[in-house]
């Protein structure tokens, strides 16, 4: 009988140690090229929208940013709301809306109405503008739900930038404003993929807006001024983003109900990070670089299980990601690192 407690705990350390050496998930990176790709975003059918560097056909040898939605490897490129000159797209739900903001230039000094415009593109319908909330004069969106039917942004007013949320009313899109004790200062409004949840910053501080049964939204302070710029939110509300410190530099950040705020940690060689999009298992995917004109990064990450490694599925020129979906697939920036730049702290540049 004395025997048994002994053999037990051998079979807990075997188990333990099994563990230890179990391989680290693997993801898929999704592009549609491997290389001179933006992505801003994925659906939950691995299709992604964002941006492809070419050289512009009208002048030789400048490269633009071209808008696009890819569904594997076809590309379909985006167009231009009527009346603007650029489309710039963030997010895209599970049935192939996109959405983002449509703008175009104005003369200096002179005050354009709805010079930013959010948007909504689908393949079947085309592109239409969302407006503004009233009396406002531009307005952007930063993200959608999976069904496609509630979009996320900001509109912009005179002396107020208010967060704002799009429904899908059957007919239109029905615009409201988010309460506010002071004005948006995120660039980003961030929703959760079953719309519940919206993540910005108002005034300094980081706040989690949560709609109820009845349709209301209420409006939660998540963090000390200047602890967190939401960049996701997943459907249990968890948030994630990056920290300003007075040093300039950036570091991911995470918020959850159970823990607060915590920084994510960066591997030995990095200085810098961002977390850029969370998933409703909770992996959380961005971006590690090191020193200034080092050749240290820019490279991917994924946290997950407390712990957070090189996304190295990627390849050499996978310089971030940027959005992830539940399915474990990984977007994000794809460029050619400099000439005999090493991927992170311990590669050894190639001889010349």
């Amino acid at each position: 009988m004395r025997c048994m407690p002994i053999l037990w705990s051998a079979a807990l350390g075997l188990i333990a140690i099994a563990a230890a050496a179990e391989p680290p998930k693997k993801y898929q990176v999704v592009t549609p090229k491997d290389n001179d790709i933006t992505a801003t975003g994925i659906n939950g059918r691995g299709e992604i929208v964002g941006f492809e560097w070419k050289e512009d056909a009208r002048h030789p040898g400048v490269i633009a940013e071209v808008p696009f939605f890819a569904r594997g490897k076809a590309m379909t490129y985006l167009p231009l709301l009527e009346g603007y000159t650029a489309t710039f797209p963030a997010a895209v739900s599970d049935d192939g809306r996109v959405v983002g903001r449509a703008s175009k230039p104005a003369p200096p000094g002179v005050r354009v109405h709805l010079r930013n415009q959010a948007f909504v593109w689908e393949a079947r319908t085309g592109i239409r503008g969302l407006g503004v909330l009233e009396n406002d004069s531009a307005s952007f969106a930063c993200g959608i739900t999976r069904d496609g039917r509630r979009i996320s942004g900001y509109s912009v007013g005179d002396n107020r930038v208010r967060a704002c949320v799009w429904d899908d009313d059957g007919g239109g899109w029905k615009s409201t404003a988010l309460p506010h004790d002071s004005r948006l200062r995120s660039t980003t409004v961030v929703i959760s993929g079953d719309g519940r949840f919206v993540a910005a910053v108002d005034g300094a501080a980081p706040c989690l807006w949560a709609r109820d049964a009845s349709g209301r939204w209420t409006r939660e302070r998540i963090g000390d001024d200047g602890a967190l710029v939401p960049k996701a939110v997943n459907d249990a509300g968890t948030v994630v983003g990056v920290r300003f410190t007075s040093d300039g530099l950036t570091h991911a950040a995470l918020w959850s109900r159970r823990e607060g705020i915590k920084l994510l940690p960066e591997p030995a060689g990095y200085i810098r990070s961002e977390a850029l999009a969370i998933n409703n298992p909770g992996e959380v995917v961005g971006m590690v670089d090191g020193p200034g004109g080092s050749k240290i990064g820019p490279n991917g990450f994924v946290f997950a299980g407390g712990r957070l490694r090189l996304l190295d599925e990627g390849g050499p020129n996978f310089a971030s990601a940027t959005a992830i979906n539940d399915r474990g697939q990984v977007a994000g920036v794809l460029e050619t690192k400099e000439e005999n730049e090493p991927a992170g702290p311990d590669a050894k540049p190639k001889r010349e």
